[in-house]
């Protein structure tokens, strides 16, 4: 039994890793996804301001996607 729960622990120790990686991956993907719609909704030249607050809105999201990852 004490084994069966070592190699438990041990596997979840090297999952935990990957696990925090694939989230940093998903908020990531899911800024560039979000940079790339304000650019196409925020196309104007006359948009600029609007351009960049919806990209800082993005990048704050992001931010806290990836302090979600780290707890």
């Amino acid at each position: 039994m004490r084994l069966l729960i070592s190699l438990a622990m041990v596997v979840l120790l090297l999952c935990a890793p990957i696990a925090w990686a694939g989230c940093k991956s998903d908020c990531q993907d899911e800024y560039e996804s979000e940079v790339q719609s304000c650019r196409e909704q925020h196309d104007d030249p006359d948009e600029a301001d609007m351009l960049q607050m919806c990209i800082e809105n993005a990048k704050s999201e992001y931010q806290s996607c990836i302090n979600e990852c780290e707890t």
